[in-house]
């Protein structure tokens, strides 16, 4: 018996829960794992396991594992932006920012997505798209705003790196949409992440990093940073990208922090302050305001 596909709508809601819920709970799994293996390294390996996951799958499956020949010349910029740059600087942010902060800083790629977005692909968004980004960019100013005066003497360099993910991931964003994957979108993405991660893995052995102290803790967390995030969600993410425009499509991003402030209560017993409250309520509301306009639209639409 043949089992109904999920409608477009449902498939879509689906997957960016997917990505926010595992992205929101990530700087506290890599802050974990920094216990037991420097940061390129812990970063290389999380994202060469993700590639070879994703190429293992495409070649039991559809036996396709190299990318459309047009493909090739894109996929060393999406590896250095997507992965070597993004990932390289998410894994050292969190032990000069923190988890909380560093989650919040480095998914602030809807900003960077919006402009790099309109200024390369001509993405313009609605006044309802735009109204919803600077309420979302307010919320999660007032979530970190009482943070930043007193973060200690890593705070500056912490900030910059969580930025530097931020920006990285758009640009990678942006590149992934721009090429049109198609067929190729799985090959691809498992492609980018095994030779963005070769990158990292190469950055650790030229600066002379420690080894890594294996452990059942470290390898838990290894597999699941590697194939439930990295393998999963870039997948999901570069689906997405084909579909929507970038700057629309980020906007969720901003639920990221949000959750990631629950992760810390249900994991760390860190309760939440006001500011955090109010800031999340607002990227709350400022997320779904798209999706009611367009839900709107489609009921006048139906009268």
């Amino acid at each position: 018996m043949n089992l109904p596909s999920p409608s477009p709508a449902f498939l879509r809601f689906g997957l960016l829960a997917y990505i926010v819920l595992t992205a929101s709970a990530c700087y506290v799994l890599i802050l974990r794992g920094l216990e037991s293996a420097p940061p390129f390294v812990f970063a290389g390996l999380r994202t060469t396991l993700g590639g070879a996951t994703i190429l293992l799958f495409v070649k039991i499956f559809s036996k396709r594992v190299i990318p459309e020949k047009r493909l090739w010349k894109w996929i060393l910029p999406v590896a250095v932006s997507a992965t070597t740059l993004t990932f390289g600087s998410m894994f050292l942010s969190p032990s000069f920012a923190g988890a909380g902060m560093a989650s919040i800083l480095g998914n602030a790629q809807p900003v960077f997505i919006a402009l790099i977005g309109f200024m390369a692909l001509g993405e313009r968004l609605s006044k309802v798209q735009t109204l919803s980004l600077a309420l979302c960019l307010l919320g999660v100013v007032t979530i970190v705003r009482p943070s930043a005066g007193g973060g200690g003497d890593g705070m500056p360099a912490g900030t910059l790196l969580a930025l530097s993910t931020s920006l990285a991931a758009a640009i990678g964003s942006v590149l992934a949409r721009f090429v049109r994957l198609r067929d190729s979108l799985l090959a691809f993405t498992g492609w980018q992440l095994l030779i963005g991660g070769a990158g990292l893995l190469a950055l650790s052995v030229v600066i002379g990093e420690p080894s890594v102290h294996w452990n059942w803790n470290f390898a838990g967390i290894l597999v699941l940073l590697a194939v439930f995030n990295s393998a999963i969600v870039n997948c999901a993410w570069f689906f997405l990208l084909q579909r929507e425009k970038a700057g629309k499509l980020s906007i969720f991003l901003f639920l990221t922090p949000v959750l990631g402030v629950a992760w810390a209560l249900v994991f760390e017993g860190e309760r939440p302050a006001i500011n955090a409250l109010a800031g999340g309520a607002l990227v709350l509301f400022s997320v779904f305001l798209p999706e009611y306009e367009g839900f709107g639209r489609n009921v006048r639409l139906r009268k």
